[in-house]
């Protein structure tokens, strides 16, 4: 296995907002083929696609109606098989995302498990055995002519695959428990919708992707707790994952898996992931620059300062601690990815100046860890907390279309309308930004050069931090080199010698032989 992946820059994409090539307003397919060689000029090595799957997008597109279909708004079967084609012939990898602990109420396992007779769907789903049944506030009941509640895994709309709970402490033959209608993840009757899972995956691997990044692969087996580093709470999530990635890693070679579970010790250290992410639901993650007011999905997480901020005031050791830990825990097993962003999330880039954007990327592209780029934080789009639409909620406002151009509609569509507004702010689009050397766009593509030209700055590279505070300072280095970094988010000038060979990249420094003035919001980084 070659683990193209550790030497990776991922780029996701959100495709109904990503480019709109016939004008209808929605993004699709065609208009992924027809940016790919800006994305190969960026120097992307591999794109995850938000859900093109069949849906009646009641959360924006996680609420699959059919896995064998694309969505009639983004193209069809044939475009995705062209967009796989296109994309192995500039080699750039597919990763795409797979909803796998519910579907959508419209889909035809769901419709055919609600059904008061025994049927072949009936066990595809959690259901208790009387409508008068609930469990946990998560079930719903009176909906349908069975008889029980179904459980749901987020919105009602989205009702929960059946993969069995972690603990059952009685008999499912006992007719006087009130859980007796309760599923052990064991149990053989949950054997055919694993291999409706196994099935789907083969379809998409077969046609050449690359990989899945797996939604909420912590929620599958019910009762888990799957961020304990006890290994009977999470007995059964590794027993499912077991059944279904080391069969797929022996069909399909230097394929990869991601997992949406936000506790890599777990996902990747016990249940086969190659990766895992660090997210809004990580308080050390969020102390990077999402624990100020209005910058967090969840208000509980906003914890105070960002350490990349311009006050100064933040503090970075917790995420040092915790990523010390990972590394420990999972060297050898995979990896974690902590994302400029993403569809769950605020914009990055929002109350943040130029400058600072791009010390935040100076160290997600140079620290030990693979790096993920939303869509249109490579130029900067910001937050639009107006908009709401299919489910998203105010996510929705990290959704809205690419700005390509400096139209009226961003270069995203020529149609009157467009699935969410574009946001207008001149600076913040493709051709404001590429000919400018210090733009945000032109610093993260040379920041990424270095990380392709440098292998101690991709993921298998070493780290040692010098300092922990302002201006943050660390080593990468292997056997062919080593590279100092050293950033200064504050708005104060800080003061560093470094011995160096070579100045690789600065912005915003001043340097006097050894003696580097790390201007406001500046990083250096240079060959030791």
């Amino acid at each position: 296995m070659n683990n193209w992946w550790k030497n990776s820059v991922f780029y996701q994409i959100y495709p109904i907002t990503f480019f709109d090539s016939n004008n209808d307003g929605y993004g699709d397919l065609v208009g992924i083929i027809q940016k790919l060689p800006y994305l190969k000029n960026l120097g992307i090595d591999a794109i995850w696609l938000n859900p093109i799957y069949k849906s009646p997008f009641m959360d924006g597109g996680y609420d699959i109606e059919d896995y064998y279909a694309i969505n009639k708004k983004l193209g069809t079967m044939q475009d995705f098989e062209l967009l796989i084609s296109e994309c192995k012939k500039i080699n750039i990898k597919i990763v795409m995302d797979l909803v796998v602990g519910h579907t959508s109420i419209k889909h035809k396992w769901f419709k055919n498990s609600a059904k008061p007779t025994k049927n072949k769907y009936s066990d595809y789903y959690i259901w208790t055995n009387s409508d008068f049944n609930g469990y946990n506030g998560k079930t719903i009941q009176g909906m349908f002519k069975r008889d029980g509640g179904f459980y749901v895994n987020y919105y009602g709309s989205q009702p929960a695959l059946n993969f069995g709970f972690n603990n059952i402490k009685y008999s499912s033959k006992d007719i006087n428990c009130d859980e007796s209608w309760k599923m052990h993840y064991t149990d053989e009757r949950l054997i055919p919708l694993r291999n409706e899972i196994l099935d789907i995956m083969r379809f998409y691997l077969n046609k050449g992707i690359d990989g899945f990044r797996v939604d909420m692969a912590n929620s599958l087996v019910k009762d888990c707790k799957p961020s304990s580093d006890n290994d009977e709470d999470i007995e059964g999530l590794k027993w499912i994952w077991n059944k279904i990635l080391p069969v797929l890693r022996n069909e399909y070679e230097n394929k990869m898996y991601i997992a949406e579970w936000v506790y890599p010790k777990n996902s990747v250290g016990k249940c086969g992931f190659d990766l895992d992410f660090l997210t809004h639901d990580t308080p050390s993650f969020n102390s990077l620059y999402r624990n100020e007011k209005n910058l967090n999905l969840m208000r509980s997480f906003e914890k105070g300062d960002n350490f990349f901020s311009g006050n100064g005031k933040g503090d970075i050791k917790e995420f040092i601690n915790k990523t010390k830990d990972l590394y420990k825990n999972i060297e050898g097993k995979g990896y974690f990815s902590s994302p400029s962003g993403s569809h769950d999330e605020i914009r990055m880039a929002t109350k943040k100046s130029n400058n600072l954007i791009k010390t935040i990327f100076a160290f997600l592209l140079t620290y030990k860890h693979i790096p993920f780029i939303y869509y249109g934080d490579e130029i900067g789009i910001t937050h639009n907390y107006k908009v709401s639409k299919d489910g998203g909620s105010f996510r929705t406002g990290a959704r809205t279309p690419m700005q390509w151009t400096n139209d009226k509609k961003r270069g995203f569509t020529n149609n009157k309308t467009s699935y969410l507004p574009v946001n207008y702010i001149k600076e913040q689009s493709v051709e404001y930004q590429i000919n400018k050397e210090d733009s945000i766009l032109n610093t993260i593509k040379k920041l990424i050069e270095l990380r392709k030209t440098y292998s101690c700055l991709n993921a298998d590279g070493e780290q040692n931090y010098i300092t922990d505070n302002y201006p943050l300072i660390y080593e990468r280095y292997d056997d062919s080199n080593k590279i100092i970094i050293a950033i200064n988010p504050s708005d104060l000038t800080k003061s560093v010698e470094l011995k160096y060979k070579k100045i690789l990249f600065e912005n915003n420094c001043e340097i006097v032989n050894n003696c580097i003035k790390l201007k406001a919001q500046s990083f250096i980084i240079v060959l030791n």
